[in-house]
């Protein structure tokens, strides 16, 4: 019987380099896992850090924001409330766009508030309804005179870039340049008391501060940081396999290469029992 063709195995040098791209790849992989972890770590300190401040800053007296800002900056004041005196600059009044609120398409009212002290602050004073094709924008009417605002100071947002239509970012740079010096942080308004009364807002609504939460991040760091471990265990394994199997050049058997040996009967069969009972000439 002839016998069945090798198995072609591979040579030494070249599963060695199989093994060692194997290896490689699984601490790759492990290595931006760990970097992914450390991210999702920082994302949930600084959500920490920051619901740590709300939870401070929140429940203190207000204070005048000259006064929160006597140190140089008033965004080292997040959450807190603050007051401050002064007329509206009317005609830096812009709508950011593109900002919606309870998931609603609004625009939110921005303006410069020429304070006493001789600083300027930018003030969230509401929202209005982005208007029908068919409707009008009602912009509302601010008070001409003095007017004193409370408002949740809060630090400006990083500038994206886009403006006009595009707008999503709160930052100085949305606005006209105010007439005094600004400062480093905008204020949402809560109460503004003129001499006709005071309001919480301008507009259709008040702006909502935002709801802080932990967030799932902590839970991704450690679901990050178990697959660093993961990849590169499985690649030991995975390396160790590609290197045994087939290694030492012998064939590897299959099912449809294994052929049985015919078997062996154990005693005459039928038809030679039968030429034995019957005699020479063919009578039994």
């Amino acid at each position: 019987m002839p016998d069945s063709p090798a198995v072609p195995t591979r040579s030494r040098a070249r599963r060695a380099l199989v093994v060692v791209a194997i290896v490689l790849a699984s601490l790759l992989i492990s290595a931006v896992a760990v970097r992914a972890g450390f991210w999702q770590l920082g994302r949930h300190e600084a959500r920490a850090t920051a619901i740590a401040l709300f939870d401070e800053n929140s429940q203190l007296a207000p204070v005048a924001a000259s006064e929160a800002a006597s140190d140089g900056s008033l965004a080292d004041d997040e959450w807190r409330r603050i007051t401050a005196t002064g007329t509206f600059d009317t005609a830096s009044l812009t709508l950011l766009r593109n900002r919606p609120i309870d998931r609603e398409r609004v625009y939110q009212l921005l303006v410069w508030l020429d304070t006493d002290d001789g600083r300027s602050l930018l003030v969230n004073l509401g929202y209005v309804p982005v208007p029908g094709p068919t409707e009008d924008l009602a912009a509302p009417a601010l008070p001409d005179g003095s007017v004193t605002v409370t408002a949740v100071a809060r630090a400006f947002e990083a500038d994206d870039g886009r403006r006009d239509s595009g707008a999503t970012r709160i930052v100085p740079t949305q606005v006209p340049a105010p007439a005094g010096d600004p400062y480093d942080a905008y204020a949402v308004l809560r109460e503004a008391c003129a001499d006709d009364g005071c309001v919480d807002h301008y507009g259709a609504g008040q702006v909502p501060l935002p709801e802080l939460s932990l967030g799932p991040h902590l839970a991704y760091t450690w679901q990050w940081f178990a697959f660093a471990v993961i990849a590169p265990v499985g690649g030991v394994l995975l390396a160790r396999r590609e290197w045994t199997l087939s290694g030492d050049g012998a064939p590897v058997a299959t099912a449809s290469r294994v052929r049985r040996a015919p078997r062996r009967r154990s005693g005459p069969s039928d038809e030679e029992i039968e030429d034995a009972l019957q005699g020479p000439d063919g009578i039994a």
